[in-house]
């Protein structure tokens, strides 16, 4: 699709210029230009988002929960970044007055064959203690301890991991702050309803060197449509630095810049929901998840039980591998998935299945389809689960693709790391140093 889009937006010469422009307003993305505002406060900071509001994507649509760092590498930035953006993120709902709620969660095994996959779980737990990584608490508990905290859980629950660190978050009352934060300092801007289509570097014109400042940077062509169905309005503008938080498009704008041998391919894995009213839930007060299993239709974490701060309970998610439609080049064809977010009533009876291994008495009546969300996947199905990706390929270009669960936790933490890179990678060393700076 970078080669389509090259071809239908021909080089457009900048008018204007920015210090940073940040691609895409999800969470992640508001986070890194929130914390660059701040950071570079006589810097411009620029967010291009082609919604018409903030947060749309995957941002919106997925469990709100607060992750507490255990399920991953011990050496990866999916538990480092965890770990951290966990604490940052309730530090910043108590002092901000967003909506949040340190739940709790336990993590079921319906079965004895379960019980080694909890117990790696909290030797994992006690692992990162030791090594400094990080205080991911759990503590094991009878099925009968179980029943005693959760009423509703049935007979079949053999034992559980209780993580008191878990919790939930209001994402849009999260979101909505970053927005506002940004756009009422002195630097920074909010760009929405238009997309980034072209990218371009411009080399540098004053007879300097990289990091000094004298660079150009990166020719930035955005398409706004005007909703009429006419031919809209381009525009370009010189980016001395450009942060792609596209997610689910971030490939799409990170190969415009890169040889054909280093060009990223995303996967895509839908997660549908299902929100219930009825009986067997009465009583339950924290997030409840079941050991996964491997299961093709529902892998992942398993079919779990939120909680969101309205006490509104819903089921989900499951796992389902997309695929995509594709260009002739094989790349696939942008915004593809947005016709797939229906979610089907043989996903919902899959879903009840696998519920009532933990919650008997739920009544299959009860379950409605609620919504899907797409997740942006660095591995494809079968494979292993990879690292969140953060990458700063070319000089004043980084990029971050792949950023699924826990991205949301971990949205501070990563707009913390991202706004080193930049301060030492950019405005300070300014050297792209043409590798991964961490990647799975």
């Amino acid at each position: 699709m970078a080669k389509l889009l090259r071809k239908r937006f021909p080089f457009l010469p900048p008018d204007g210029q920015v210090d940073h422009l940040v691609v895409g307003a999800g969470v992640v993305g508001l986070a890194i230009a929130e914390r660059l505002v701040k950071a570079f406060p006589d810097r411009t900071t620029f967010v291009v988002e082609r919604h018409g509001q903030v947060g749309q994507e995957t941002s919106s649509r997925n469990s709100e929960v607060i992750h507490s760092g255990i399920y991953y590498p011990p050496e990866s930035l999916k538990t480092a970044l965890c770990i951290r953006g966990r604490d940052l993120m309730y530090k910043r709902c108590r002092q901000d007055g967003i909506g949040y709620r340190q739940t709790g969660k336990l993590i079921l095994a319906t079965n004895d064959q379960q019980v080694p996959y909890l117990r790696k779980l909290y030797e994992r737990s006690e692992g990162l203690r030791e090594a400094g990584i990080g205080d991911v608490p759990l503590e094991w508990l009878t099925g009968d301890q179980v029943r005693k905290l959760e009423p509703d859980v049935g007979d079949q629950v053999v034992g559980a991991l209780l993580s008191p660190k878990t919790g939930i978050v209001s994402s849009h009352e999260l979101m909505e702050h970053m927005e506002k934060n940004i756009i009422d300092s002195e630097t920074g801007e909010m760009v929405l309803g238009t997309q980034v289509v072209r990218i371009d570097r411009a080399e540098p014109s004053g007879g300097g060197k990289r990091g000094d400042g004298s660079e150009d940077g990166w020719v930035v062509q955005t398409f706004t449509d005007d909703g009429s169905g006419g031919s809209g309005e381009r525009a370009a503008v010189l980016a001395k630095t450009v942060i792609n938080s596209a997610g689910l498009g971030a490939h799409h704008l990170v190969n415009q810049i890169l040889p054909e041998t280093e060009q990223i391919r995303l996967h895509f894995a839908k997660g549908s929901y299902f929100s219930y009213r009825g009986p067997g839930v009465s009583n339950v007060q924290r997030l409840l998840y079941p050991c996964p299993e491997e299961n093709v239709s529902l892998s992942g974490l398993g079919t779990h039980l939120t909680l969101n701060l309205k006490n509104e309970i819903r089921f989900g998610p499951d796992v389902e591998w997309l695929d995509p439609e594709r260009t002739e080049d094989g790349e696939d064809v942008p915004s593809f998935w947005e016709k797939k977010l229906a979610v089907s009533d043989e996903r919902m009876q899959l879903a009840i299945d696998e519920v009532k291994k933990f919650l008997p008495n739920v009544d299959p009546s009860g379950f409605v389809p609620d919504y899907s969300g797409i997740r942006p996947k660095m591995s494809a199905r079968g494979e292993t689960s990879v690292d969140f990706s953060v990458t700063h390929p070319r000089p004043g270009f980084i990029s971050l693709q792949g950023i699924e669960s826990p991205g949301l936790t971990s949205s501070l933490s990563i707009a913390e790391y991202v706004e080193r890179l930049v301060r030492k990678e950019v405005w300070g060393l300014g050297r792209g140093t043409g590798r991964t700076l961490r990647t799975g």
